[in-house]
């Protein structure tokens, strides 16, 4: 038991990172309307993720993985700071309003089905390659990797309301990240979870592709 409510100072930092960006998504809500509502809402699962979860069987491998997981985590998120700040125009508004309609249902789909393999993970999730249980039940029945399916929804969305060639730059760069990352966490759970082979051979890394 003591495994389980032994808080380690990543867990804290985590909570802390998240709630500033439930926060931050909140102060933005009037810019986004209802579409940010469910963004918020699955920020809050995150940091109580952080809460409630136990420690790691097996940690990341290298500093390498690490820095892949915040890249991929955070580099769209900074993309976005920095032209709000300086770079107006790399976000800036996609000019047909059918285009836009279908960027804001994809996002809103995405951030509303987030909030399933959130759920489903809760005590296991981690922004690290880490093991803890291996999940497989609810949408882990569907894709092995479904939070990062979702995300492509979400940021698919996000591209087609602000369509730039600065965003299409930064969102190859999360797509090749978000593969390394996968490689990682595969690798990871293979040593923890002798049936995770098994499971993934069965499961596709998206449900529909990998």
């Amino acid at each position: 038991m003591k495994a389980l409510t032994t808080r380690h100072w990543s867990d804290w930092i985590g909570t802390a990172a998240f709630a500033g960006l439930g926060l931050l998504l909140w102060r933005r809500a009037p810019e986004f309307g209802l579409l940010v509502l469910p963004a918020i809402l699955q920020e809050l699962l995150v940091v109580v993720s952080f809460l409630v979860r136990g420690r790691a069987r097996i940690g990341a491998p290298s500093w390498d993985a690490r820095a892949i997981a915040y890249a991929n985590s955070f580099v769209i998120l900074a993309f976005i700071w920095v032209a709000s700040q300086a770079h107006p125009d790399w976000l800036r508004a996609t000019s047909d309003p059918t285009i836009r309609l279908a960027g804001s249902v994809l996002w809103a789909t995405g951030a509303v089905l987030s909030l399933w393999p959130l759920w489903s993970l809760r005590r296991s999730f981690s922004l690290e390659p880490e093991a803890r249980d291996l999940v497989t039940t609810g949408p882990y029945r569907l894709a092995r990797h479904p939070i990062y399916t979702v995300y492509l929804l979400i940021n698919a969305g996000i591209l087609l309301r602000h369509l730039t060639v600065p965003f299409v730059l930064v969102l190859a760069i999360w797509l090749v990240t978000l593969l390394l990352r996968i490689r990682y966490e595969e690798g990871v759970l293979s040593a923890a979870f002798p049936e995770y082979p098994e499971y993934r051979r069965r499961v596709r890394a998206f449900g529909f592709i990998g």
